[in-house]
């Protein structure tokens, strides 16, 4: 009967102590990835840690993500070199600009021009009735008018003539003349190479004789003319022609009709004194 009534008192006290365990120490909740505690043991009720995520995949994240950063410092490098080079072309575009560029110097010997040649020369005559062995010293002087039809060329027409003296006798001729000119390098050179061919004539007087000995028919010349141009490059600078002036060497021949007849040959020295109105 005692055991009885003890067995039966121990089980209400058990009975009675089972709350308080319970709510003294309640049994944490499992984790969600955790396994549900079974017969593994008290083990099995402890949380779990979730496993760690997998590296993406680096292949798959560069074919499609956008350029990173480095890619933009390049980008930004690129864009740098390429503005540096332009700016450098346009310093280069505007030296070349600033520098002075060779001004072509236009033709002085140019258009139409007039002008006129007066100097002094030698006369060497022969004539039928009288004795011409000595040479004539005098003066002279051609007036010209004409045009340059050609940087290379230039035709015109001359008149004019000459006197001389000598002891006892006189001599006075004139013509009327064609004249062609010549430019060997008109770029470079106002050098001109001057011919012509007309009609003339001329006679020698001789104190104490009352006739005179004359001369005449064809005429020719030949000449060499340098031309300066004072000032030009100044009063003209974009235009041809101009004022000019320079030296002339030549020579004029009447020539005789026959074998023995009359005939004049006259080397002269002058100044040509002209003006080229340009084209």
């Amino acid at each position: 009967m005692i055991p009885a009534l003890w067995i039966g008192a121990a089980g209400v006290a058990y009975a009675g102590s089972a709350p308080a365990t319970s709510s003294a120490a309640p049994t944490p909740a499992p984790a969600p990835d955790a396994e549900p505690a079974g017969d593994a043991g008290p083990a099995s009720a402890a949380p779990v840690a979730a496993p760690a995520p997998a590296p993406p995949s680096t292949a798959s994240d560069e074919a499609a993500a956008p350029e990173g950063p480095v890619d933009d410092a390049a980008t930004e490098d690129e864009a740098e070199v390429e503005a540096e080079v332009a700016d450098e072309e346009t310093e280069d575009a505007g030296d070349a600009a600033d520098e002075p560029t060779e001004r072509v110097k236009p033709p002085r010997v140019d258009g139409a021009y007039i002008g006129a040649v007066i100097g002094g020369g030698l006369t060497f005559t022969r004539v039928n009735d009288l004795d011409t062995s000595a040479p004539f010293l005098g003066p002279g002087g051609w007036v010209r008018i004409g045009e340059v039809v050609f940087p290379w060329m230039s035709i015109g027409v001359q008149a004019g003539g000459r006197a001389g003296w000598i002891k006892n006798q006189r001599v006075a001729q004139g013509a009327v003349l064609v004249e062609l000119g010549f430019l060997p390098a008109p770029k470079k050179l106002p050098l001109s190479l001057l011919v012509g061919f007309g009609a003339g004539g001329g006679a020698v007087n001789e104190e104490g004789v009352e006739d005179r000995s004359g001369f005449g028919g064809a005429a020719f010349k030949g000449a060499v003319r340098y031309d300066l141009f004072p000032g030009a490059d100044i009063r003209r600078p974009n235009r041809g022609g101009g004022f000019s002036l320079g030296p002339e060497l030549g020579w004029v021949g009447y020539t005789p009709a026959a074998a023995g007849r009359p005939m004049s040959n006259t080397v002269y020295l002058g100044l040509w004194i002209g003006y080229y109105f340009g084209s």
